[in-house]
């Protein structure tokens, strides 16, 4: 079984457990997309309450979050999980939610991260498989992908963490009295141009809610969402585009040093074919460039492991999880 074989397997089990895990919960409330715009019933800063407890209508069979995305607009319910885990960060910075609820959310993000890094991305979030399967028909349609030249997939990197800052910036400026008119327009700032807000209830059966002009605020990023969701559906042309400038990944990526998971390079055995960076498909570099350290994940890099698949020299790179090989690449 090959590494891309296997993976495909898992993230279309993901991809369905995310998206339709609903159904394995004992009721089924069906409700329409929600307005990204709005903050959730009885939504109030200065009672520093429990973070969603107004949304306890809204159920799902396990209470938390994902480093993956796993979205609140998905419409059916129960969901499988509560939401992503940028989601819990934004919202708790703006209710300003005491340490004690935030604690054990925050301690299982940290185990989840530690142990897969951007696995995450690579293997279990559903963008990420739609964006593969967008390869995939270009694939057998026979048509030809373009990468992005150097210096724009350089500021791409630099966005994605900007805008990660930029989001938690203004969800914890909102919860303050003097930002207080911008609440309703800044709420959730990361769902609201997130992808995933407008794709997932579409696969669910129901129709979103795409724009809204109630204020210049809500204008701007009406658009730039609707631009972010062209950006994501280029993944059509560009692998996985949006993984590129995804405020998600940018959170996960911190942990994809030194964690659990390990790739490594075996400087002596490496020929410089370029295989590894043809393949790649956010297209890092730093396993191509690497000549001294051993273990040559970057921040960039999602772990599909395709250029392990891929490099024609045996045991040049091993994937190992706490010091035990999983994957290790060979002469085909």
């Amino acid at each position: 079984m090959s590494i891309t074989f296997l993976r495909r397997i898992i993230q279309t089990i993901f991809f369905f457990l995310i998206l339709y895990g609903g159904f394995l919960g004992l009721r089924q409330v069906d409700i329409s997309a929600l307005p990204f715009i709005e903050p959730p019933p009885g939504f109030r800063v200065e009672e520093r309450i429990e973070p969603l407890r107004p949304l306890a209508g809204y159920g799902q069979v396990f209470d938390t979050y994902l480093p993956s995305k796993t979205c609140r607009f998905i419409v059916q319910e129960p969901r499988l999980f509560r939401a992503c885990t940028l989601h819990f960060f934004s919202e708790s910075l703006t209710w300003l939610t005491p340490l004690k609820y935030l604690l054990p959310h925050i301690l299982l993000f940290l185990i989840l991260a530690f142990l897969l890094g951007r696995f995450w991305c690579g293997w279990l979030c559903p963008l990420g498989f739609i964006s593969d399967v967008l390869g995939i028909m270009r694939k057998y349609l026979r048509l030809t992908y373009f990468n992005l030249p150097e210096a724009l997939q350089s500021f791409l990197t630099k966005f994605k963490y900007g805008f990660l800052v930029f989001i938690g910036l203004v969800s914890l400026a909102i919860a303050f009295p003097v930002f207080s008119a911008y609440q309703k327009d800044l709420f959730i700032i990361g769902c609201q141009t997130c992808p995933a807000r407008i794709l997932f209830p579409l696969l669910g059966g129901k129709i979103p809610v795409f724009y809204s002009f109630d204020s210049p605020i809500l204008i701007l990023f009406s658009l730039l969402g609707i631009l972010f969701l062209i950006i994501f559906l280029m993944s059509f042309f560009i692998r996985r585009f949006w993984c590129r400038i995804c405020p998600s990944g940018a959170l996960i990526s911190f942990f994809n040093l030194g964690g659990a998971i390990v790739k490594e390079k075996d400087i002596l055995k490496c020929t410089r074919c370029g295989i590894c960076l043809r393949v790649c498909p956010v297209q890092s570099k730093n396993i191509y460039q690497e000549k001294e350290i051993e273990n040559i994940l970057d921040k960039d890099c999602i772990r599909c492991f395709k250029c392990l698949e891929k490099c024609p020299e045996t045991d040049c790179l091993k994937i190992k999880l706490f010091g035990k090989t999983l994957f290790k690449s060979k002469f085909k």
